[in-house]
């Protein structure tokens, strides 16, 4: 019992990695298996009409707590899950091309390429329209899944994974997932409360941005595992 705490305490010390990168594997794949599953459900029951009673009092809900002042501030937050996060990345290419990072320039790129790619093709292949319930703008694609939602949990999720790579500060990670988190979830409220989108659409855009998002990290990290291992002396 001692020597397999010493081993899985060598693992998290870095002291074996290829060890550490097989079990990010490992719960990648967890990760990657339960949200897809997940996101067939929810879509099962979207299709088959099984949420809109939910749906509907959950929307008439939040729209029943409109303001004056709450009203800017979810504004901006579609915003910035949208055009900000567009105009972000761009950015951030730029930036990250400038410093010659260029593997992670191509997993950024990769990443809200595919983002993009996905939104469209859910949204035309359920041709789900949108709520119709006292919304604040009009929208005109198609309703599921939420490409706000989608997206942002894309984009801002890899800067917080990038905050990490470049840090390596376990605090500045921390703080930086804390606050990923609450935007990313301030921004498809804001979706529902500006009444352009159901709560199911928001919630499917998360676990298909969960999915895309932890199966290209997957991938990357697989490459990696199987470098090392080539790159490790025998008898090791």
């Amino acid at each position: 019992m001692r020597s397999f705490f010493k081993s899985i305490s060598k693992v998290f010390a870095k002291e074996d990695l290829p060890s550490l990168i097989y079990l990010e594997i490992l719960f990648g794949i967890l990760i990657s298996f339960w949200s897809v599953l997940i996101f067939i459900y929810i879509t099962l029951q979207v299709t088959q009409r099984e949420t809109i009673a939910l749906d509907v009092e959950i929307l008439r809900y939040v729209i029943g707590i409109r303001s004056e002042w709450i009203t800017p501030f979810m504004r901006f937050f579609s915003f910035i899950g949208s055009e900000g996060t567009l105009f972000g990345a761009i950015l951030i290419v730029i930036l990250l091309s400038i410093r010659k990072h260029r593997k992670e320039t191509f997993i950024f790129s990769v990443i809200l390429i595919i983002g993009l790619i996905a939104t469209m093709l859910l949204k035309e292949s359920y041709a789900i329209p949108r709520p119709n319930i006292d919304p604040l703008h009009a929208e005109t694609t198609y309703s599921y899944p939420s490409g706000h939602a989608m997206n942002s949990l894309l984009f801002y999720s890899t800067l917080s994974l990038f905050v990490y790579h470049f840090t390596k500060s376990k605090l500045k990670a921390l703080l930086s997932l804390t606050f990923t988190a609450v935007l990313i979830g301030l921004i498809g409220f804001s979706r529902v409360y500006l009444g352009v989108h159901y709560p199911s659409d928001v919630v499917a855009g998360y676990l298909a941005g969960l999915w895309l998002f932890v199966t290209i990290i997957l991938v990357d990290k697989t490459l990696q595992y199987f470098k090392l291992i080539r790159e490790t002396p025998k008898g090791n």
